[in-house]
C-alpha cells in the first residue's frame, strides 16, 4: 500500500496526507540544522528514528505510538541530555529539551490542529537558535526555515481542497512580503527591552587566553585562528608597535606559573576592604588623577579629551566582543571611561558587570599606556618570589645589578640587551620545561622560547633585585582591514612585563628586542617553516593570505560580517535616534519643495501666459498621479487573485453574471458551463448575406465552437477534481489541468464577446477582408 493511499484521518473528517507529514519532517530538519553546529549530533538520530516510526505507522506496519511509548521517549531524551551536560542548569540542556519535544511531537501528529502545533513549536525553536549566534548565515538560514514553516501553514489552511503547490508558494511570498515592512518598522522604532527573567548563560570562551600562565601556554594559542574581538577607532589608528591590549595582570608567581589574584582574594589576604581593589563605575576611579577630563556621554559615547601623566594620547574605541562566559574586557593601555558601568580593577584592567552570552558592543576611552597609578596591593606584593627556586637566575640578577651600580634603569637595560644577544632565539615551538627551576632551565639551557618565556624571566630578574614587576597577558597587534577596523585573534595573544619606576608603571617587552618583526608585523611574520602556526585551523582562509583573490574575498566577507554585527545585531537606541533624525531631515526636503512650488504657482498665476503654463503643468501632474493609481490598483488586483478552487469558481460565476450569463438557483459550476456550451452553438452564416457580414458570422461561429469545447473540458475537470476518487498524484495532475483549461476557457469567452460587440475589432475585419480577397 502506498503512502499517499493511506491518509491520517483528521478530527473534522479531512485527511493529512503523507506529503504533509513529509513537509512537517522537512521543516523539523531545517530548524534542527540551525542548532546542530552548537548541539549534540545525536539529535539527528532522534529526528531520523521519529520519522522512521511515523513512516511505519503511516503504511500500517506498526500501531499508533502509545502514551507509554511517548513518555518513554521523553524520559530517554532527558537522560541523554543529563548525561551530555551533567544536569539542566545550562542553557544548552534546556534548548535540547525544547528541540527534543519538537521532534517527538511528530509521533502524535494526527489532526490538522496537531500539525499546526508542530509548526508553531518550530517557530519557537527557530527563534531560540539565535541564542547561539546572530551571524549572517544564521539569519539566512532562519529566513529559509521560516519560509518553509509559513508555506506549511498555508498548505494546512486549504481544508478539503488543498492548494496547488505553485499557488501556495505565491501566497507564502505574499504573506512574507506583507510582514517584511512591519518587521523593518518594528526593528527601527521599538526600544531594546531587557529580559523579563534570567536564563543560564552558555558556557563558552572566545579565546584560550586565561588568567594564569606558565612558559609555553601562550605559544599554544598560535595554533588557533579564533577571533578574540574586533575594534574600530574614532580617530587615528595606533601603529602596530603601540597595539598592546591589556586583559589580565598576573602578579603572583609560584616558581612555575604566573597567576592573577582576584580582588576578593587580595582583600581577604591583605585584610582590606574590597573597594580598595575593585570599583564599579563609568570612569576609572583609580586613574582619576592621570587625565584631565573624561566626561561620559550616557547616550553612547565618551567625550572629552585627556592624557596620562606621561603625555600619551587617549584613544576612543568601539569593541565588538565575542561571546565569553568570563567577564574579561580588553583595553588599549589603561582603561579610562566607558558609557556603561564597568568593574575597574586596581591593577589597571577592568571587567564587565556580566558575562557575554552573545556578541556585544562596548565603547571605551583608554590611554594607550601602562597605568600611571600604584597598585593597591602595594610594592612588597610585586617583589615576592618563592624561596629556593631558580638559584642561577638569582645569581645572574645579583651580578647584573652590581654591574649597573644599583641603577634600576641601567639594570633593566642590561637585562633587555642580554636577550638580544645570541644564543637566545624566538620560536613558536619552544621546548617543554618540566623541571623545578624552569626559569633557570630557560635562561641557561634551552635559551629558546615564546613571549611568555621571556616575559616570565624578565619579571623574575626584576623582582630578584627588589624592582616591583608583574606580567601582563593580553594581545598585541591585530589585522587592519581596508575600512580601518582591526581584528584580533588567538594567535595575537602576547605577554609582556610592567615594572614600577619613577612613580608609574613602565611597559617592557623583551619580544621587541629578540623578535621585533613579531611586534611590527604580527605572529604571521614568524610562521614561515613553523608547523605550529594555525595547526588547529587546517582549513582557515588565513593560510592562503598569499593568494591575492582569496585574501580579498576573505577581507570582503569579514567586512560585511562586521558591518552586520555592528549595524544590525548591535542596533541600539543611539542608532535608532540617529536614524530617526536622518528621516526627519529627509522629510524636510519635500516640504521645502512644496513651499517652492507654491511660490512658483503664485508667480505664474499673476500673468495670462503663466496661467496657461500653470494649467499644463497641473494637468501633467494629475495624469502622472492617475497612472500611478492605475498601476497600484492593477498590482493589487493581481495579488488579490483567489487561490482555492472554490474561490476561483465563485469568481468565474460572478464574471459570467456580469456578462449576462448568471447561474440558476441550485445550479452547479459544471452544469452552468454546460448550459453555456449549449448556448454557444451558432447557426451557419446565410449565403444571402453580404461578403463582409458573412465573414464576420463565420469567424463568430468558429469562436463559439471553441468556447463550447473549452466549456465542456472545464466542466469535466471540475467534476473530476470534486467527485472522482483520485489518489494524490492524479489529483495534482487534474488540478493542473483545471487551471490550464480555465485559462483557455476565459480566452475563448473573451474572443466571442469581442466578436459579438458593436465593433468586432480591426484584427477580425482585416482577417475577413483577406478571406474575401482570396
Amino acid at each position: 500500500m502506498s503512502e499517499s493511499a493511506t491518509p491520517v484521518l483528521l478530527a473534522d473528517g479531512e485527511s493529512l496526507s503523507a506529503a504533509m507529514l513529509r513537509r512537517l519532517f522537512i521543516g523539523q530538519c531545517l530548524v534542527l540544522i540551525m542548532h546542530l553546529p552548537f548541539m549534540p549530533l545525536w539529535l539527528l538520530a532522534v529526528a531520523a528514528l521519529v520519522a522512521w516510526r511515523r513512516h511505519r505507522q503511516l503504511i500500517a506496519r506498526a500501531p499508533r505510538a502509545s502514551v507509554t511509548l511517548r513518555l518513554a521517549a521523553i524520559a530517554l531524551l532527558c537522560v541523554a541530555l543529563w548525561a551530555q551536560y551533567g544536569g539542566f542548569g545550562d542553557l544548552e540542556a534546556l534548548l535540547g529539551v525544547l528541540i527534543g519535544i519538537y521532534l517527538l511531537k511528530l509521533l502524535e501528529t494526527r489532526t490538522r490542529r496537531d500539525a499546526r502545533v508542530v509548526v508553531g513549536i518550530g517557530f519557537v525553536v527557530l527563534t531560540a537558535s539565535f541564542l547561539h549566534d546572530q551571524s549572517i548565515f544564521m539569519a539566512l538560514g532562519a529566513v529559509a526555515a521560516a519560509t518553509w514553516l509559513v508555506h506549511s501553514l498555508v498548505m494546512l489552511s486549504g481544508g478539503a481542497q488543498a492548494r496547488p503547490n505553485r499557488v501556495a508558494w505565491r501566497e507564502t511570498a505574499w504573506l512574507l512580503g506583507l510582514s517584511a515592512p512591519l518587521m523593518v518598522a518594528l526593528f527601527i522604532v521599538m526600544p531594546r527591552l531587557g529580559p523579563l527573567w534570567s536564563l543560564p548563560t552558555l558556557e563558552r570562551a572566545s579565546t584560550g587566553l586565561s588568567d594564569s600562565m606558565a612558559p609555553g601556554d601562550i605559544a599554544k594559542l598560535s595554533r588557533s585562528d579564533a577571533r578574540a574581538f574586533r575594534v574600530s577607532f574614532a580617530g587615528p589608528v595606533p601603529a602596530p608597535a603601540e597595539r598592546y591590549w591589556r586583559v589580565y595582570t598576573l602578579s603572583h608567581f609560584d616558581g612555575e606559573r604566573w597567576s592573577r589574584e582576584t580582588p576578593e582574594a587580595l582583600a581577604a589576604m591583605l585584610e582590606r576592604p574590597l573597594s580598595d581593589f575593585a570599583k564599579t563605575a563609568r570612569r576609572n576611579p583609580f586613574a582619576a588623577d592621570t587625565f584631565t577630563s573624561a566626561a561620559t556621554d550616557r547616550s553612547g559615547g565618551v567625550t572629552g579629551s585627556g592624557s596620562t601623566s606621561g603625555g600619551s594620547s587617549r584613544y576612543r574605541t568601539e569593541f565588538l566582543l565575542e561571546p565569553d562566559s568570563r567577564p574579561w574586557r580588553p583595553s588599549l593601555g589603561t582603561p579610562l571611561a566607558s558609557p556603561e558601568r564597568q568593574r575597574f580593577l586596581g591593577d589597571g584592567t577592568f571587567e564587565g558587570v556580566a558575562a557575554l552570552s552573545s556578541r556585544g558592543l562596548m565603547s571605551l576611552a583608554s590611554s594607550g599606556e601602562a597605568p600611571a597609578f600604584a597598585s593597591p596591593a602595594g610594592r612588597a606584593w610585586h617583589t615576592l618570589l618563592p624561596r629556593g627556586r631558580n638559584p642561577r637566575t638569582l645569581a645572574l640578577a645579583k651580578r647584573l645589578w652590581q654591574d649597573a651600580e644599583g641603577d634600576p634603569e641601567a639594570y633593566m637595560a642590561a637585562v633587555m640587551a642580554r636577550f638580544g644577544e645570541a644564543p637566545y632565539r624566538y620560536t613558536l615551538e619552544p621546548p617543554r620545561l618540566a623541571g623545578e627551576h624552569r626559569v633557570d632551565d630557560f635562561l641557561f639551557d634551552s635559551q629558546a622560547g615564546y613571549c611568555s618565556h621571556y616575559a616570565s624571566a624578565t619579571a623574575v630578574l626584576a623582582r630578584a633585585v627588589g624592582i616591583p614587576a608583574r606580567v601582563v597577558a593580553g594581545f598585541q597587534g591585530g589585522e587592519r582591514h581596508p575600512d580601518g577596523h582591526l581584528t584580533v585573534r588567538d594567535y595575537d595573544a602576547h605577554a609582556w612585563v610592567e615594572v614600577w619606576h619613577d612613580g608609574a608603571w613602565r611597559r617592557l617587552d623583551p619580544t621587541a628586542v629578540i623578535a621585533p618583526e613579531r611586534i611590527e608585523q604580527g605572529t604571521a611574520a614568524l610562521s614561515a617553516g613553523s608547523q605550529a602556526f594555525l595547526a588547529d585551523a587546517g582549513l582557515s582562509p588565513l593560510r592562503f593570505r598569499d593568494v591575492a583573490w582569496v585574501n580579498r574575498a576573505r577581507l570582503a566577507w569579514e567586512r560585511l560580517e562586521y558591518r552586520w554585527q555592528l549595524q544590525v545585531v548591535g542596533y541600539e537606541s543611539r542608532d535608532r535616534e540617529a536614524l530617526l533624525s536622518q528621516l526627519l531631515q529627509a522629510l524636510e526636503t519635500p516640504w521645502q519643495s512644496f513651499k517652492a512650488l507654491k511660490e512658483r504657482i503664485s508667480s505664474l498665476a499673476s500673468s495670462g501666459a503663466g496661467a496657461l503654463r500653470l494649467g499644463a503643468e497641473v494637468l501633467g501632474v494629475l495624469m502622472l498621479a492617475a497612472l500611478v493609481v492605475v498601476g497600484v490598483q492593477a498590482g493589487a488586483r493581481r495579488w488579490r487573485r483567489p487561490s482555492t478552487l472554490r474561490e476561483l469558481l465563485l469568481e468565474d460565476a460572478a464574471w459570467l453574471a456580469r456578462h449576462g450569463y448568471p447561474p440558476r438557483p441550485g445550479e452547479s459550476p459544471a452544469a452552468h458551463l454546460r448550459r453555456l456550451a449549449a448556448a454557444s452553438s451558432g447557426d451557419e452564416p446565410s449565403p444571402d448575406e453580404p461578403g463582409l457580414a458573412r465573414g464576420r458570422a463565420a469567424d463568430l461561429q468558429q469562436r463559439q465552437r471553441d468556447l463550447k469545447a473549452a466549456s465542456q473540458a472545464l466542466a469535466e475537470a471540475i467534476e473530476r477534481v470534486y467527485y472522482a476518487p483520485l489518489d494524490e498524484r492524479e489529483r495534482r495532475r487534474w488540478h493542473e489541468a483545471f487551471h490550464a483549461r480555465r485559462r483557455r476557457w476565459r480566452r475563448a469567452f473573451r474572443r466571442v464577446n469581442r466578436c459579438r460587440g458593436r465593433g468586432a475589432g480591426r484584427l477580425a475585419r482585416w482577417r475577413q477582408t483577406w478571406h474575401l480577397g482570396r
